[in-house]
């Protein structure tokens, strides 16, 4: 807060403030009853002393006293109409104006009193001029004792004439009189330096205890919380606006004074506070006794307020209250964000794992029958990549409200992350009913579920296990309810599965068979064996199939259906895709020129975009001409038809290596991937073949498709072929160009497919 500018106007000290001065200006004009009194009294002085001395000279000083005292009397009337003066400068011209009227007053009443000594040596008369003059100027020292010119001239204008007077009478008397005035008027201006002093000191003081004051009012009526302040007798003290504005107070209704009781009781009336609010802050403000204490209210309109009770010993209490509505609302958000997911507004895993927690400290009867559930949505990518990630959260929330209607209130159902969910069943009387409430959340997740619109069809997969029978704690009992759902997946879709001991066991296997598989990878023990490709019209080898295949040390041989997949799930198909590719590359290098080598890529691979790099770098390495390597692909790879695909398949094709599409015919929508993307072959999958003379619908397909790729430039190759009657039906379509089945040769180590081409050779020459 600015502080007020101080001057030093006129007479006044300089620490006193503007609006003290202007008040101290005023208030020496406004006292127009004393004025006149002095009029009456000056005027009938100088008449008596005029009369007793006839004297025309005091008649003379009498009318002018009488004029002077008028014209200021005017001055005064006329100040009394603007009071306060409007600023400094007004009042400075007042306080000039007074000056010199109380100055010229008192001059003309010290020289009536020497023109009195003057003109007569009647007692009397002198001493009644003297003692008015004497009087006048006491008079005016105690009311302008802070103007330090007034009073400085005061004493002049009285002490001058008044001595010249004592000197006039001569005598002892006169002169001992004269020789008291200098400590008198001495007095008199000590005395009003004092007296000055005394009062800016008052003044100085008021003012910081007007500015603290004000400061505090405006302290208490600008702060965030409600406060009040309660005596003994439960009335209000002290208030501010912002407990007026929390409750919707008037000022006249919390006035000081009024009673706390009454303004509680009011708010109830008004539909503020409930009764039972009410009760709750009545009791702690004037039944209950001792410390401090904080009560929690809950207004009618849903605000949420803290009300804290300071006892003040014998003098009653200081009520703090503060709306903490928004904290409320923030801590209530905050508390949603950790404990609740917000896509479902269902319970997520970190309070799911609470919730059993606690279920698992109940004693065994309370929790037995009781059990867990995981749920997975079958189908739900397919949703989010075809409708779009806002309406995939849509039905995740759409489920999470069919999954709170098929159990029981008391069960927990809360959203595991992604498309899993899981539930928490309390105990039930029968055991089985587990699997009930998993066959009934199966029915209603398949009915259709209307989005935005689309009728959108998913299916679910549960895994059960039961607490206590499945396991005693909480990380048993989740990776159980997994285990069966894993097993519920595997068995196909819309299927339940309750936990059993073999799928632990079952696990237990993978995981061994996981490290292993990661092993055998790290240290390059995975083989490759190759299987020949004919030519179909000389039957003569031209290249070979690089398939992989794994000799565990305990389990013997292991098929790549089996450890393909994991080796996927894993993240290791770049590693053992690329390890593939450079021994293929290497033994074919080693091979006669007009051999090929073709090596199958996992879909990942391609779809990672890594696999051009590694294929540049295992025919770097090798030093294989590209035209000597063929890679295949399988329909799943392009199902897709991602923007990456494509280039990556670009970039193979533009190396010089050849792409081949395995597994034809076993898909869907086939035959439009034979003029969108890059291919150079078409291997017709082994189940036509293996259909050949005992389905003709099979002979057809191969014999349609052979003629078709044969008129797009693009290479046949049949696969599976195993018998001569096969062969026989393959020659007689003149359009494919190669085959391969074990009516050639299975699959053989390097070693032997190397052999193969030495007798081959040597059969040629012979």
């Amino acid at each position: 807060m600015r502080a007020e500018r101080l001057g030093a106007i006129s007479g006044l000290d300089h620490k006193m403030p503007d609006a003290q001065y202007i008040g101290f200006v005023d208030s020496l004009l406004v006292d127009i009853r004393a004025l006149i009194l002095s009029i009456i009294a000056v005027t009938s002085a100088g008449i008596v002393t005029a009369i007793a001395a006839n004297s025309v000279s005091l008649w003379i000083c009498t009318f002018v006293m009488l004029l002077v005292g008028l014209v200021r009397l005017r001055f005064m009337t006329l100040h009394a109409q603007n009071i306060p003066s409007a600023n400094m400068d007004i009042a400075r011209d007042r306080e000039t104006s007074f000056i010199i009227g109380a100055v010229a007053y008192m001059g003309l009443l010290a020289i009536w009193t020497f023109v009195a000594f003057w003109v007569t040596d009647d007692g009397f008369t002198r001493f009644l001029t003297a003692s008015t003059t004497l009087v006048y100027a006491f008079g005016m020292w105690t009311r302008s004792f802070a103007i330090d010119k007034g009073t400085n001239a005061h004493i002049i204008v009285a002490f001058v004439p008044l001595s010249a007077a004592m000197i006039v009478a001569g005598g002892w008397y006169p002169t001992v009189i004269l020789v008291g005035f200098i400590p008198t008027f001495l007095f008199m201006k000590a005395s009003s330096t004092r007296m000055k002093e005394n009062f800016l000191a008052e003044v100085a003081a008021r003012h910081q205890v007007a500015m603290l004051a004000t400061r505090l009012d405006t302290a208490l009526n600008n702060m965030s919380h409600g406060l009040c302040m309660v005596d003994s007798e439960g009335k209000l003290s002290l208030t501010n606006n912002q407990i007026l504005r929390i409750f919707g107070l008037s000022e006249k209704e919390a006035h000081i004074g009024a009673d706390m009781r009454a303004i509680l009781r009011n708010l109830v009336r008004n539909g503020v506070l409930a009764r039972s609010e009410f009760k709750r802050l009545w009791k702690a403000l004037f039944r209950d006794a001792g410390d401090d204490f904080i009560v929690p209210l809950e207004t009618l309109d849903r605000r949420s307020l803290e009300v804290q009770v300071h006892r003040m010993k014998g003098e009653g209490s200081v009520v703090v209250i503060q709306d903490i509505t928004e904290r409320r609302t923030a801590e209530t958000a905050i508390y949603r964000m950790v404990w609740f997911d917000p896509v479902t507004a269902l319970p997520n895993r970190r309070r799911f794992e609470k919730e059993l927690s606690k279920a698992l400290l109940l004693p065994l009867r309370e929790k037995e029958n009781g059990a867990i559930l995981f749920l997975d949505l079958d189908d739900f990518k397919q949703v989010n990549d075809s409708l779009g990630h806002a309406r995939g959260d849509k039905l995740l929330s759409a489920v999470g409200d069919r999954l709170r209607l098929t159990v029981e209130t008391a069960d927990v159902v809360a959203r595991w992350g992604g498309d899993e969910f899981a539930i928490l069943l309390t105990p039930r009387a029968d055991m089985r009913e587990s699997a009930s409430v998993a066959e009934r959340i199966i029915t209603e997740i398949n009915r259709p579920f209307q989005i935005d619109g689309y009728e959108i069809i998913v299916g679910a997969s549960v895994g059960v296990a039961r607490i206590h029978r499945d396991g005693l704690t909480l990380e048993t009992l989740l990776s159980n309810a997994d285990l069966a759902l894993y097993a519920a997946k595997g068995e196909g879709r819309n299927r339940w599965r309750c936990y059993e001991r073999q799928l632990g066991l079952n696990a237990q296997n993978r995981r061994t068979l996981e490290i292993d598989l990661r092993t055998a990878i790290a240290n390059e023990t995975i083989e490759v064996h190759y299987q020949p490709i004919n030519n179909a019209a000389t039957r003569e080898i031209i290249g070979c199939e690089a398939l992989v295949r794994w000799n565990h040390p305990t389990r013997g041989r292991i098929s790549p259906a089996e450890f393909i997949p994991i080796a996927e799930e894993l993240g290791l198909m770049d590693e053992l895709g690329r390890t593939i590719l450079l021994r293929a590359c290497e033994d074919c290098a080693s091979w006669p020129e007009r051999i090929f080598v073709a090596v199958n890529l996992s879909p990942l691979q391609v779809r990672g975009g890594r696999v051009a790099n590694a294929i540049k770098e295992a025919l770097e390495l090798s030093g294989l001409s590209p035209h000597r390597l063929e890679v295949e692909i399988t329909e799943s790879t392009i199902l897709h038809d991602l923007p990456s695909t494509r280039q990556t398949l670009r970039l193979i094709r533009a190396m010089g290596v050849r792409i081949s599409l395995d597994d034809f015919g076993t898909g869907f929508s086939s035959l439009s991937y034979l003029h969108t993307f890059p291919l150079d072959k078409i291997k017709i999958d082994r189940s036509f073949t293996m259909a050949i003379g005992s389905d003709q619908r099979a002979s057809i397909v191969i014999a349609s498709v052979a003629g078709m790729c044969k008129m797009l430039g693009m290479s046949v190759l049949v696969e599976g072929v195993e018998t001569e009657l096969q062969m026989q039906f393959v020659d007689g379509l003149g359009s494919v160009t190669e085959v391969q089945g074990f009516l050639f040769s299975p699959a053989v180590p390097e070693k032997e497919i190397r052999a193969m081409f030495e007798t081959e050779t040597r059969r040629k020459i012979a």
